[in-house]
This record gives C-alpha cells, structure tokens and sequence, in this order.
C-alpha cells in the first residue's frame, strides 16, 4: 500500500552542510504533516484520527521552528530543499484504509520515520555551537521521540483489535 524512499542513511549526515540539512528538515517536516493529515481523512476509527491530526499539528510547529532557527543561522537566504532526505520519505494516502493490516503498515512506516528524525536531529545538535540551537534541536529530538511513543501505543493497540474496538466505545 505504501511507497517508501529511505533516502540516505545516518552516517552519511556529516557529508552535508547545515544549511542542507536544515532544507532537509523542514522538507521532512512537511512531509510528515502531509501524511499525519491525509491519514487522518482516510480512517474511520475517531480516537486514531484524533491523534494522527495532532500530530500533523505538531508537525507543523516543527516547520516553524525549523524556518526560524533557517533564518537565523543564514540571514536573508531562502531556504532551499535538496533533493536529498533521511528516514523513509512518507507519502500522502491517498485512499480510504480498509483494513488494519494497512493501517499497522502505515503505522510503522510513521514510527520509522519518528525514530529517525529523533537521531537526526540528535546529530544536528552535534553540529551546532550554540546553546539556544542546540537547545531548539534537543526539544525537537525530544518531540519526535514522544511521537513514536504516541504511535507505538496505537500499533500495539491495533494489534489487537478487539481491544481497540472495545476502548473507542469507553472513550479516552
């Protein structure tokens, strides 16, 4: 159901400026929004789609923070994106999620890409001297991290369906 481009791998993160991967960032983020929204249109079960919106919401404040911290550290510049990405490059869906075998592929695809941006931006702290960036980037390892827990407790829910379905009739 799903198409993914891993693009390029961890290590090879230092053979980019922070201008790129900065342009990387943003890009990712994005994405990510895109694919939290387009997920959310596509399935039913409301507790889920709940959650898939905040996190297009969250992803969105990321790209804020992202296009700040650009203008900062490359004053006057627009921001360029490379053609380049790291973590699985996730694509909006497109269609309405019929089963929960598409929804747990889904799902893991986003925790994929959650746990990635986490070390991403782990290493870009590492690239950075000052302390209100570093602190910036330490905060958005943080977030994406929080974000892989919000979508891990929905896959291990949906594993077991009859639990799932049961917890949407008790609420929250």
């Amino acid at each position: 159901m799903v198409e993914i481009d891993m693009g390029i791998p961890l290590e090879k993160v230092n053979e980019f400026s922070l201008k790129e991967l900065l342009g990387m960032a943003i890009k990712a983020e994005i994405g990510a929004r895109e694919f939290y929204k387009s997920m959310a249109a596509n399935v039913e079960i409301e507790t889920l789609r709940k959650k898939l919106e905040f996190l297009a919401g969250e992803e969105e404040k990321h790209e804020e923070f992202l296009r700040k911290l650009y203008a900062q550290s490359f004053p006057g510049e627009e921001i360029a994106f490379p053609k380049e990405h790291v973590g699985p490059e996730l694509k909006p869906v497109a269609e309405k999620i019929k089963n929960v075998q598409d929804m747990l592929e889904l799902i893991r695809w986003a925790m994929e890409a959650e746990r990635i941006a986490k070390e991403f931006y782990s290493k870009l702290e590492e690239m950075t001297d000052d302390n209100a960036k570093k602190g910036l980037l330490r905060y958005l390892a943080s977030m994406e991290n929080t974000h892989y827990f919000i979508l891990k407790t929905e896959y291990e829910l949906l594993l077991d369906w009859e639990m799932y379905s049961q917890m949407m009739h008790v609420g929250p």
